[in-house]
């Protein structure tokens, strides 16, 4: 029927209908080429250019780490985000060549703070060419990820930020993980007020020997340092459907840190690694900074 139909049309209508089709065609594969090629930096930019962050790259220690920040009120408590992993493996026996993030969750979380002095921190090697930073290696992304020459760049690198916001408190927020690496800063220094992860691998030998894949022997373990920094306010948040960072790397985290007022483990239903919570970040935040001001749960900060 529809070829009956269009050998008794006009040929320029045939021609012109094929045409229109055809563009028509090229439109939709044009704009979803737009979105999938959105380049990773791109994509950082959309996250954080509403939300006034601005791009802002630190020499720490042997490498180049990049970040974004927000100062709106010098000398005020300093909000600072590390990023997860990113892109580490591309399968479970490969490890990917760049292991800046396909989604940078930890981005989004800090894109949504509502505080004045905000820093987000990618990892080292993520957001940067193997020219601006020579001394990286899939090492520093796998079997290394916590190791000390990582720890201290990043801890460089929140000196930096915290010096730049005239800051005297910083707050420290870990996704994935970056989760670990916030604790494993945390007991370095003496400046922080309060400590959130976000389906973070706070126990790393919990989090390989649940996935029966090769220890992380030559990083830090973050649980090591849970009992010395538990007088710290912490809040640790796990997805009930997380299959990646499951609630039990929190509960191994939590034996190991002692009892203590200060240490907070909730399970968020319906949230999984990635998805659930940027919906639910603004209320979590608001719920953990009411519980900073109500509850006696610091030690002295210089």
């Amino acid at each position: 029927m529809c070829r009956f139909f269009f050998e008794n049309l006009p040929y320029r209508w045939v021609h012109g209908f094929k045409l229109f089709c055809f563009s028509g065609l090229i439109c939709i594969l044009c704009a979803c080429t737009s979105t999938v090629w959105l380049s990773d930096t791109q994509l950082a930019d959309s996250i954080s250019e509403p939300a006034r962050l601005q791009i802002k790259t630190y020499k720490a220690g042997q490498f180049i780490v990049h970040g974004r920040e927000r100062y709106e009120n010098l000398g005020g408590d300093l909000s600072i985000y590390l990023e997860g992993d990113g892109l580490a493996w591309v399968s479970r026996r490969e490890p990917s060549r760049d292991p800046t993030p396909d989604n940078p969750i930890g981005l989004r979380l800090a894109a949504i703070d509502p505080a004045p002095n905000v820093i987000w921190l990618a990892r080292p090697c993520q957001y940067t060419s193997p020219i601006e930073n020579p001394r990286c290696s899939l090492y520093y992304w796998t079997n290394g990820r916590f190791s000390p020459e990582i720890v201290e760049a990043i801890d460089q690198a929140i000196t930096a930020a915290k010096l730049a916001a005239k800051a005297t408190k910083i707050h420290l927020i870990g996704y994935s993980g970056g989760g670990g690496l916030v604790l494993l800063i945390a007991a370095q220094r003496n400046d922080v007020a309060s400590i959130r992860t976000v389906a973070g691998n706070i126990d790393h030998p919990a989090f390989t020997s649940f996935h029966r894949v090769t220890p992380m022997s030559q990083s830090l373990d973050p649980a090591s340092v849970a009992r010395r920094i538990n007088t710290i306010p912490q809040w640790h948040f796990f997805g009930a459907e997380d299959k990646v960072v499951p609630k039990l790397i929190g509960e191994s985290y939590i034996r190991k840190a002692g009892t203590n007022s200060c240490l907070h483990m909730h399970v968020i239903p319906n949230v999984s690694h990635e998805k659930g919570w940027e919906l639910l970040w603004p209320r979590l935040l608001q719920e953990t900074n009411r519980a900073m001001i109500t509850k006696d749960c610091n030690r002295p900060l210089k």
